[in-house]
């Protein structure tokens, strides 16, 4: 039986919307990969400038070391578009939900059958994340799920509050490579 409703979210998937989802799941729990692209693509730019001497290979270890940095997302754009591609080719609608929070988990509704789907109880939630338009919240590092911030409206406080007390983990903001690069230094120099 549910309790009282806290908060009612509607969310209405596009492709823009499963590339941002795509992108957060990145974020999250690809961390490794994405301080490795980092460190390498520094290390490449860094060798051919200091020992390239302005030669052809110099210049080409320059480009590749630059589209590490600048292609981060390529993989999880090509799976977010992929999917969009599959919704449209089948002729479907993009997935809709309502978001359901109340004092044990996220209730999932799926639209237009309003079908509710497994509860997210807030101890099963694995990470969350946040961009300038939604939050994020994963049931593992495969499903996850966008609640936009302008359906929120005023409670947008509150409700971060809310999930945050609740799940007892933080929103974590998306990161510029560089920004993540710093915090990892600070984090070693903390401990």
């Amino acid at each position: 039986m549910k309790s009282k409703v806290f908060i009612e979210v509607h969310s209405q998937h596009d492709e823009d919307t499963l590339v941002a989802l795509s992108h957060m799941q990145y974020d999250l729990f690809c961390t490794r990969n994405r301080t490795a692209r980092t460190l390498l693509s520094v290390f490449l730019i860094t060798f051919a400038l200091l020992y390239g001497n302005n030669s052809w290979w110099a210049l080409l270890i320059i480009a590749y070391g630059c589209y590490l940095l600048t292609f981060t997302y390529a993989s999880a754009n090509r799976t977010a578009h992929k999917i969009a591609d599959q919704i449209k080719a089948a002729g479907l609608p993009f997935p809709a939900s309502i978001y359901q929070f109340d004092d044990k988990a996220m209730h999932i509704i799926s639209l237009p059958e309003k079908e509710e789907l497994d509860p997210l109880s807030y101890d099963s939630v694995l990470q969350m994340g946040e961009d300038m338009d939604a939050y994020y919240l994963f049931r593992d590092s495969y499903g996850g799920y966008r609640i936009p911030k302008k359906e929120l409206g005023e409670r947008e406080e509150e409700f971060r509050t809310f999930v945050q007390n609740k799940t007892g983990k933080k929103f974590l903001r998306r990161l510029t490579p560089l920004r993540r690069f710093l915090d990892m230094i600070n984090k070693k120099k903390i401990r």
